[in-house]
C-alpha cells in the first residue's frame, strides 16, 4: 500500500500552463524511456544484479527523484526488499509511481518533496539508495553535501548507487553538451523537431555533469571508502557508480 505524503496531485487534475508543461514533458520523457535513449534498461539491469547477487539480506530501498518508478520496479521484483521509499517533487509523477509499484510485495511510501531536503531531514538510517539522472542537476558543492549526508546516515552494509552523465576526461561541459546534441540528432530519431528542442533546452540549462574521476573523488570526500563503476552506457555518456562506506 502506498502512502503519499503531502498533498497528492493527479495528472489530469492540473489546470492551466503548469498542467500543459507537465503533459508535454511527460510525453517526451515516456518516449525517451520507450526507446531506451538514456540506456536506463542496462542501468536497471546492473542495479538488479547488485541487489540479487550481492545483497543477501532484507533491505530498505530509497529511490530519490523517483519519477513514476517504472524503471526500478523490475529491478526490485523478487528481491528481499522490505520497504520502498520514493521521493519526488512532482505529485503527478508520484501518482503514476503508486500504480507502478502495486506489483511490489513490500511496504511502499511516497513522499512529495525535494530529495535533498528529504535526505537532510531524514532520521531513519539509510540502507540502499538509488538516484538516477538527477544528481547532475546540482552544482558540485550541493552534490558533495548530499553525498556526505547519505554517507553519514548509512551503515557498513548499505550502498548508494547513482546513474549519471559523465564528462570525458579532459573535456569540459561545452564539449559534453555538443556531444550530447550530436548523439541526440543522430540516434534519437523518434523525436519531433519540437521535442528535440525541448530535450536540448533541458540539457543545456540544467545539466552540470562531472568527469568519472570527479564522481569518484566526490564519493571519497563524502566519506565513502569503496567505490566502483558497475555499468557504462553504450554511447559512454552515462555511468553507474556504487558507493559504500
Amino acid at each position: 500500500m502506498a502512502n503519499v505524503s503531502h498533498q497528492e496531485a493527479t495528472p489530469t487534475g492540473q489546470d492551466g500552463k503548469a498542467g500543459e508543461i507537465f503533459r508535454k514533458q511527460w510525453e517526451i520523457y515516456q518516449k525517451v524511456l520507450r526507446h531506451d535513449y538514456l540506456a536506463n534498461r542496462g542501468a536497471c539491469a546492473a542495479l538488479r544484479r547488485f541487489l540479487t547477487q550481492e545483497v543477501d539480506r532484507p533491505f530498505d530501498f530509497v529511490d530519490l527523484a523517483c519519477g513514476d518508478a517504472s524503471g526500478v520496479v523490475g529491478a526490485l521484483q523478487g528481491t528481499e526488499v522490505t520497504h520502498y521509499t520514493g521521493i519526488d517533487l512532482s505529485g503527478p509523477a508520484l501518482t503514476f509511481a503508486r500504480k507502478s509499484l502495486e506489483t511490489l510485495k513490500c511496504e511502499v511510501e511516497l513522499d512529495e518533496a525535494d530529495f535533498t531536503t528529504a535526505i537532510a531531514e531524514r532520521t531513519r538510517p539509510i540502507d540502499i539508495v538509488w538516484l538516477s539522472l538527477s544528481l547532475h542537476h546540482l552544482e558540485t558543492p550541493a552534490k558533495l553535501k548530499l553525498m556526505r549526508e547519505i554517507a553519514e546516515r548509512m551503515d557498513n552494509s548499505g550502498a548508494f548507487l547513482i546513474y549519471e552523465p559523465a564528462l570525458e576526461a579532459g573535456g569540459g561541459r561545452a564539449i559534453y553538451l555538443d556531444r550530447f546534441e550530436e548523439i541526440v540528432r543522430k540516434s534519437w530519431t523518434a523525436l519531433t523537431a519540437t521535442e528535440f528542442e525541448e530535450v536540448m533546452n533541458h540539457v543545456r540549462t540544467g545539466d552540470v555533469p562531472e568527469t568519472a574521476t570527479a564522481w569518484v573523488a566526490l564519493g571519497r570526500e563524502a566519506g565513502f571508502t569503496r567505490i566502483a563503476e558497475l555499468y557504462r552506457s553504450p554511447d559512454e555518456l552515462f555511468r553507474l557508480f556504487i558507493y559504500r562506506t
